[in-house]
């Protein structure tokens, strides 16, 4: 029989049990939203146009879309049950880590489409102005507002978060 603790244990083990093999590849660890800007800094300068299954531009737009709803509020959150156990978990065993493992082409729930190209150059210094924001916002104390499925997460979390999603996906670039 399957009891509510027996459950609530499962869903909270279950983002530890589903992360990937390790292939022998070292996955970028951005300690913070700095580490992270160098490594966007780098990339710039690669010429690459793919991260995986989505673009670069995709992907820095998403990014960004992150940090910026980290501070204005998420289209769409979870349920609040998800809100208040399994996306805790999950965040918590990402912060255990060091790192974050997620679908690379999951869009954030309510958030618009992110079309395939775009400005560049663009797309980077927005990410860089965002980068800035949420750094500022942590440092001065600025209320943050709820992740979509982690809930409510002390601002230094937050930002080593922010950081491993832009590492996730800074690795698939190529």
């Amino acid at each position: 029989m399957i009891t509510r603790r027996l459950f609530l244990s499962a869903a909270c083990a279950a983002p530890l049990l589903s992360l990937p093999a390790c292939d022998g590849k070292t996955a970028s660890r951005f300690a913070s939203l700095a580490e992270a800007q160098a490594a966007l800094d780098r990339l710039q300068t690669g010429g690459a146009r793919q991260a995986g299954p989505i673009s670069v531009h995709q992907m820095l737009v998403h990014c960004r879309q992150s940090l910026d709803y980290g501070l204005a509020g998420f289209p769409a959150l979870k349920p609040d049950w998800f809100r208040a156990s399994i996306g805790p978990a999950a965040a918590q065993a990402f912060l255990w880590q060091g790192r974050m493992y997620h679908d690379l082409a999951d869009p954030i729930p309510g958030a618009p489409e992110i079309a395939a190209e775009g400005d560049l150059p663009a797309a980077f210094a927005a990410i860089r102005e965002s980068i800035a924001a949420f750094e500022t916002a942590v440092k001065t104390g600025r209320p943050l507002q709820p992740h979509f499925a982690y809930g409510d997460v002390a601002p230094a979390d937050y930002a080593r978060l922010q950081a491993f999603h832009i590492a996730q996906h800074v690795d698939a670039v190529t």
